[in-house]
This record gives C-alpha cells, structure tokens and sequence, in this order.
C-alpha cells in the first residue's frame, strides 16, 4: 500500500477564507516534556449559525441559542497518529469568536465528552490564541495542569504500559475501519511498547496549529482509515520481517 501522508493530504486541500479564519483562532496545545506522540494535522469546520458537529456527537450553539456573545465558531478535530494506548488519536478543540474575530468561549474534548476551558472564569490565551494542556499520553484536554490529578494514576499505568487498546475502533469509524483484529493489536502493542515514559507533568512542548496543519474536515475524514490501514499494514511487515 502506498502511504497516505500528511504532505499529500494537506496538498489536496483549498486554501481559502476559512482556512484563514481557523489559522487566526487555532488553539496552542501544550504537552508533557517527555510526550512522543505530536498532532500532525486537524480538520477544521467553520460555524456561522448552530448545527450539528460533523466529527463529534454533539451540537455547536450559536446567536440566540449559546450563552456567549459568539457569531461564528470553529471546530478542530486534532489528528495524532498515535495515542499512548493505542493506533491513532482524535481530539476537539472548539473556538468560539464574537463579529471582531476574539475569542469569547473555548471547549474541548475529555474522554469522550467535552467541557468549557476555563480555569477560574478566565479561558486561558497566550498571544490571543487559547492555550491548552494535553493530558500525558491521552491527549484529552484542559485549561489547567489540576484537571489531570483525578486520573493521574490511570494515566501513569497507561504511559508505563503502552498499546493496551490496540487499533482504536471509535464510532465515528466504525463502518470504514476495517483494519483490526488479533495480530494488529499485537502488532500495535509492539511497536508502542518502545514509547512509554514516566510522565513529568511540565508541560514544556508547545504545538501551535497553524495554515501547514489545517484541511477541511471532509478531506481528513476520507484520509483517516486509509492512513491505519497503512500503519496496520506496516507494523505486519516490520514483524514479519
């Protein structure tokens, strides 16, 4: 199988206004010092009126409807080739953006669910763009280093015993991801094995997501399951060998 990678996922995208606009409130994630695994892309969706997510099962409140002076809102779903746990990582960022183009609310994803990032009443911006912690290994998102204590040990035993969830079948998936079984799981067990890592919870590695990152939703949807089936395919091939 020839790779689907990231230069030709994000050289097949359009360049446009929207682009622009989610580049201008792209979030600033921040990740343990001894983290491995770094975002490679993100679908973006741009709200102008409430709707329906199209990558996350939830609603995106606009006007009328939301409780912030927000006019538009952009939706990030974060694309990692690895989780510390197993083959592949989605998370959400959304930003919300009154008609001066500032952010006004901010929320992103918690192990399936979502919350509001806020520490205190303030939602955390450096240089204008919101900026968050990820969660060591896991990924999943806060405004503030004490959220993660309640699975501190949870994602200890995670980051020191790497692969347990082999390749990650989510629902959002489930009818395109062909590529699990028994030996892909091992497979992926293996090579994560190399990775794991005592977590320091310094969160000195910054990811800002800029215009090299972002491709519109549809286009990294369509790339998502032939990327695993490639990785799936390349982990036998290393073990067979």
């Amino acid at each position: 199988m020839i790779e689907p990678t990231i230069e030709s996922l994000l050289a097949a995208a359009p360049a446009n206004g929207d682009r622009a606009l989610a580049a201008h409130a792209a979030p600033l994630l921040c990740f343990d010092t001894r983290e491995p695994f770094l975002p490679a892309a993100a679908g973006y969706t741009v709200f102008r009126a409430s709707g329906p997510s199209p990558s996350f099962p939830r609603q995106i409140l606009l006007g009328e409807n939301a409780h912030t002076p927000a006019t538009q809102a952009v939706e990030y779903a974060i694309w990692w080739d690895w989780d510390i746990g197993h083959l592949y990582e989605l998370e959400h960022v959304w930003v919300y953006l009154d008609d001066a183009g500032q952010v006004v609310n901010a929320e992103a994803s918690w192990h399936g669910g979502y919350h509001t990032m806020r520490s205190g009443e303030a939602i955390p911006l450096q240089d204008g763009h919101v900026r968050l912690l990820a969660e060591p290994g896991k990924h999943a998102l806060a405004p503030a280093e004490d959220w993660f204590a309640v699975r501190r040990a949870e994602t200890r035993a995670e980051c020191l015993q790497p692969g347990r969830g082999g390749v990650w079948i989510t629902p959002l998936f489930e009818a395109a991801i062909h590529s699990k079984s028994p030996a892909a799981d091992r497979d992926v067990q293996a090579y994560l094995a190399r990775f794991a890592f005592e977590p320091t919870y310094q969160f000195a590695q910054t990811f800002q997501i800029g215009p090299e990152h972002l491709v519109p939703w549809p286009y990294l949807c369509e790339w998502i399951p032939r990327r695993v089936a490639w990785w799936v395919e390349r982990l036998h091939a290393e073990r067979a060998g």
